[in-house]
Parts: structure tokens; sequence; C-alpha cells
């Protein structure tokens, strides 16, 4: 009987793993969207700049630099665009760049907290037919054998010695 639940966590843990390509997609498509919107702000920005005759950076300190703390606040948050805009780029770069084995690792790294949770939301399981899915499928049938063991092995059964 241990074995045959040894076997089917193993097998619910590869299914789990299966999907980690499918999310790696879904989630690059959210912040490709994302991207787009912030690229859109971002250029918005720029044409204002522009118009003042000024560089974007230019535009931003006088922003910052203001003694209205109105003004102060929208150039801080002009900021952080820009800067998200930035993180967003290098994010996708290296999450596409990244070989199979480190998907997870790449998306944890490179983690927009509040585009994982819209697209974990909106996550749709898929069968595994790309050769990234059954490397993740493979692993997470041995991760799935291996974790339980090393459990059992950290936490032996006590033998009892009957008097």
């Amino acid at each position: 009987m241990k074995r045959y639940l040894l076997f089917a966590f193993a097998l619910l843990v590869a299914l789990a793993a299966s999907q980690v390509p499918e999310f790696r997609q879904q989630y690059l498509q959210r912040l490709g969207g994302a991207l787009d919107e912030v690229t859109r702000q971002v250029a918005a920005l720029d044409e204002r700049a522009q118009a003042a005759e000024m560089e974007r950076y230019a535009y931003l300190r006088r922003l910052l630099n203001n003694p209205d703390p109105i003004v102060v606040r929208e150039g801080e948050a002009l900021l952080d665009l820009v800067s998200r805009k930035q993180r967003l780029e290098a994010a996708i770069a290296r999450i596409d760049a990244a070989p199979a084995y480190l998907h997870v690792v790449e998306i944890a790294f490179n983690l927009e907290p509040d585009v994982a949770a819209a697209a974990l939301e909106r996550f749709v399981p898929a069968a595994p037919l790309s050769l990234s899915g059954v490397f993740h499928a493979f692993v997470g049938f041995f991760v799935g054998l291996l974790v339980p063991m090393g459990v059992r092995r950290l936490f032996p059964r006590r033998v009892r010695v009957e008097a």
C-alpha cells in the first residue's frame, strides 16, 4: 500500500511540475501586456517632456525638485513607472533566455507579484506535449519519489520493544 501511495504522490508532483512551461508562457504573456501598457505611459511622459523642450530625466528632476509636494509625488510616480518599464524588460529577457531547467528559478528571481497573481488567478493547465513539459514532469516525478523517502529517513519509525 505504501508503494502505491508513494507512486501516486510522485505522479501528482509530476503533473504539477509539468505545468511549469505553461505557467511560464502565461506569465510571460502577462508580463508582455504589462510592459506594453507601461511603454505607452512612458511614451506619453516623453511627449510631455518634449513639449516642455526637455529630456525625460531633466523633466523628472524638475518635478522632483518642485516645492509643491503634489508635483513631487507625481514625479516620484513617473520615476517608478520608468523603473518598472526597465524591470519588466529585463525580466522578460532573462526568462526568455533561460534554459528549461532554470524556468522556475528565473521566474522566482524575476517575479512581479501582481502579474504572477493575475496569471495564477486565470491559469489554465495544459498537457505537457513540449520537451520542456516532459522534462519538468520527469523531474517532478523523481522529486515526488525522493522527498517522501527522504522524510521517512529523517524520521524513522520507532520500533517498540515489548517487555
